[in-house]
Formats: C-alpha cells, structure tokens, sequence
C-alpha cells in the first residue's frame, strides 16, 4: 500500500506584528491541518545573494531542528535523522555547506511532511515572518510533491511600527523605529510584486479584525479548504500551542479577534508624525486594490 502522502504546505509571510500569529492560529484550528512553532529554518541558515537574491545554505540547521522538535514535543522523524548522521558529516565540511543548498531545503520540507502525516493532517502551516523574500526558492524546491501556498498578512504600516519597535526591545537586537518603517517599505514592496503570482494569497489584518468569519471564508476557499465555524472557537488554543515561553510578545494572540491600536500608546505624537512621512502608504493601497482586482478577475479571494 502506498505511504501517505501530504496534500499542502502553507507558509504565513509578512512583516512581524503584522497578525501572522493570528493567521497561523486560526489556520492550524481548522481540522484537516496542523502547525508549529517559527521554524526559522531558511532565515537563519540561509543566505539570500546580493546580486540574485537566491539563497545558500551557510550553517548546518542540525541543532535548530532539534530545538524545534523539542518545542513541539516531537521525536524525530525519518527525514530528521539525516542531520545526526550523513548531515553532521557533509556540513561540516565549510567550503561544501552551500552545494548543500536545494538538498537541505527539501529535506527540511520532508520534515514538516512527515511530523504533519504523524498527527494524521493532510496540511500543515508553517510561520515564520522573515520567510517572505525566500518564497521563490521555497516555490522551487516544493517542486510538485504537494500544493505549497504563501499567505501574505498585511497591516498598515504605523500599527506594524509601534508594535514591531515595542517587541523588540526584548530581542536580541532591539529594532530602531527607521529600521522598523524600511522593513515595512520593503517587504510591502515585495509582497505587492507577488500580486499576480498564483500561489500567494493575501489577508489584510484590518479587515480579518473587523469582519473575522467573512475574512476567513475567503482566504480557506482561496486555499481550498472547507469552512469550519468551530474555528473561532478553536483557535485560541491553537495559539497557545504556536508559542514557546520565550514569546511574550504573542501572549494577547488567543483573545477575541479585534483590532488592536498600539500606536497611541507606544509612540508620542512627533513620533507619529514622523513615521506618517516615512511610510510608503501607497504601497498599502496599491496591495489592497490589486487584491480586489484579482478577487474580482478570479471570483475568488486575493
């Protein structure tokens, strides 16, 4: 009999703060599909060339992926044990890391296949907010083993700002509130070019706060998924579960779904002024009215 197989991969992408955390809870609610903690895999063992944005592996993701099978309270499945055994050996070897590249990659999807089948889903979600601009390899390297999708949750830009500059000052390396606003610039800007792009979908937080069922219908038909209105119930738990102790920042994720106002309380008022003339706005808008467009081409949701 053949071994089961996977039927879709779905990556939540976009800027921190932006209400991946809460896209990634509601999607791991519904029954057919799981998730995890951020794997962080690509971000931080592969590097995206200057010149071509293509990434290459330049650290042995090894002891990451046992830390997120601990996270998760998993053992390691099959296509794990490779980085205790051939991996440790091959990736070793420095000046060889990067021929490693596409190899590792796919290896580390095969992972996330096989924990999702062990619990007996069809689909998983994986999240991770850095893994935006590593979706063209992503795309690549899925190959046609199964449907791999890419939500793109997308906030305005002020809220993003006075959140994401707040949750940083327990990072390692607290962001600067220009480094904030040119992360928003930039990764709106890549996600806008991705508009057209048949694999990507689009949620846009104000409107999944506002109108969170109407919101949620859209993007589980875009992802060929039946509705489930368990899911808002549901879904609160599944946040608990998304988050390891070291995650403060995520700790209002499983309340009722609203919209959430930092700015006010975070920046003072010339700050707020000031980040207003730095932020491409246009940017938002143009992502908005290319996603109803592409809704209204298609009959479904952007």
């Amino acid at each position: 009999m053949r071994a089961p197989e996977i039927g879709m991969r779905i990556f939540v992408v976009g800027v921190p703060r932006s209400g991946t955390t809460l896209v990634q809870s509601l999607l791991a609610a519904h029954s057919s599909v799981t998730s995890f903690t951020e794997s962080h895999f690509f971000d931080r063992h592969f590097t995206l060339l200057p010149a071509t944005s293509r990434p290459v592996l330049t650290r042995n993701p090894g002891p990451r992926l046992q830390q997120f099978l601990d996270e998760n309270g998993e053992q390691a499945p099959p296509a794990a044990a490779w980085f205790q055994a051939t991996g440790r050996r091959a990736l070793g070897l420095r000046p060889l890391v990067p021929l490693w590249t596409e190899p590792v990659a796919r290896r580390l999807l095969r992972v996330l296949d096989e924990l999702a089948l062990r619990r007996g889903a069809s689909s998983w979600v994986e999240k991770t907010p850095r893994h935006l601009r590593f979706i063209p390899f992503l795309d690549r390297v899925s190959g046609a083993e199964a449907r791999t999708l890419f939500v793109h949750v997308i906030r305005k830009g002020l809220e993003v700002v006075a959140s994401l500059h707040q949750a940083s000052q327990s990072w390692e390396r607290p962001y600067g509130l220009d480094e904030c606003v040119n992360r928003w610039n930039d990764e709106l800007g890549f996600s806008l070019g991705r508009i057209a792009a048949p694999n990507d979908h689009f949620v846009f937080y104000e409107e999944l706060t506002a109108r969170p069922e109407a919101a949620l219908r859209r993007l589980l038909a875009g992802l060929g998924l039946r509705w489930e209105p368990e899911i808002l119930e549901r879904y609160a738990a599944a946040a608990d579960r998304l988050t390891t102790t070291d995650e403060a920042w995520k700790a209002d994720v499983g309340r009722r779904i609203r919209r959430s106002a930092t700015s006010g309380r975070r920046l003072n008022a010339e700050q707020r002024d000031r980040i207003r003339g730095w932020l491409r706005h246009d940017l938002y808008e143009r992502l908005r009215e290319a996603a109803a467009r592409r809704s209204a081409d298609t009959g479904g949701p952007g």
